[in-house]
């Protein structure tokens, strides 16, 4: 059973301005919102918190839901209803106007991220990360491992980012070779301030999490936290990381950005990470080669273009397997159900 508000508060040593503000971005949640909710609500700390809900103009029930926990919890849940979609209004990278907006409106020293369709499973996960994050004031960012659920059948339900059993920093560099994946995006806690000064680059970049985790780990890397405290919905209704598995443009969108995000986060660490960005970036272009969401003539096409960033044994494999409009699909599929 939901503690109510009072009991929620009775545990906070004060009740001053909020420590830490949970940003959550939804748009048309309905069937998982409410888990988000109460994960959020669960949570058992000694400083105050607040909930930012930011509803996408959601045309099913979410924002009817977001309403009746406002109704019960109105210290603690400040929702944001859009009248339009703002997604919609955004060519590029939709994501971060959004995250800012709410951003804009939190009073926390921290920022902690949950998207509407994940939640959290541990309620003691902001005690944790903000006691560590206190203990390491150089450090602007924390995240930990997740359990991944998918709605796949093909890909099999796993923990993700599990890479230490002790805490740890990491550092720039490896977050740069970890990929977007390496920092789940529903375990981020940020410091509010590096809000404050976002490049414009980072407005077209079309994967806003790799880029943000990079940008806030430069001054003192991020802090890796071993428990699991959260699951990740991969593949939900709706969701990004399925539209990616079907919508050739978005995919082809995807890359071209990538690529010149690459590019603009090299140029503003000054060339720092360089080698690290040019293995993600022969990485990236061998993956869209065999992407099979792509057309063999996009495939085709971004082989053409960017085969002298692959090696030799990459362009063979190219060649003799991936060259056709069969065998990516099987790979993909074999991978995922072998490794995923």
């Amino acid at each position: 059973m939901a503690r109510t508000e009072a009991q929620i508060v009775e545990s906070w040593l004060h009740t001053e301005s909020p420590l830490v503000s949970v940003i959550c971005i939804t748009y048309n949640h309905e069937p998982y919102i409410a888990d988000a909710i109460e994960s959020f609500l669960k949570q058992k700390t000694t400083f105050p918190f607040e909930i930012i809900i930011h509803d996408d103009a959601s045309t099913d029930k979410t924002s009817e839901i977001v309403k009746s926990y406002t109704e019960k919890y109105p210290r603690i849940i400040k929702p944001i209803f859009q009248k339009e979609n703002q997604s919609s209004q955004f060519k590029k990278n939709v994501l971060l106007p959004i995250i800012l907006t709410a951003v804009s409106y939190a009073r926390g020293k921290f920022i902690a991220y949950c998207d509407g369709d994940d939640y959290w499973t541990d309620e003691n996960k902001l005690e944790i990360q903000i006691a560590v994050m206190q203990k390491n004031p150089n450090c602007d960012m924390s995240f930990h491992p997740v359990f991944r659920k998918s709605s796949d059948r093909k890909k099999r339900n796993r923990i993700i980012a599990k890479h230490s059993s002790q805490n740890k920093i990491f550092f720039t560099k490896q977050l740069v070779l970890g990929a977007a994946q390496f920092c789940p995006t529903t375990s981020f806690i940020f410091k509010s301030n590096i809000f404050k000064s976002i490049p414009q680059w980072l407005f077209d970049a079309p994967c806003t999490d790799y880029f943000l985790q990079i940008l806030a780990s430069l001054r003192g890397g991020a802090i890796y936290i071993s428990r699991v405290m959260a699951v990740y919905r991969a593949f939900s209704l709706g969701s990004w990381s399925g539209r990616m598995t079907k919508e050739e443009n978005l995919v082809n969108d995807y890359f071209v950005g990538m690529l010149q995000s690459l590019k603009d986060i090299n140029l503003h660490t000054a060339y720092q990470y360089d080698k690290e960005i040019a293995i993600i970036t022969k990485k990236l272009c061998f993956y869209m080669c065999i992407n099979p969401t792509l057309s063999l003539k996009r495939r085709k096409k971004i082989f053409s273009e960017n085969k002298k960033l692959l090696n030799i044994s990459r362009r063979i494999l190219w060649f003799l397997l991936f060259n056709n409009t069969k065998l990516p699909r099987f790979f993909f599929n074999a991978k995922n159900y072998i490794f995923h």
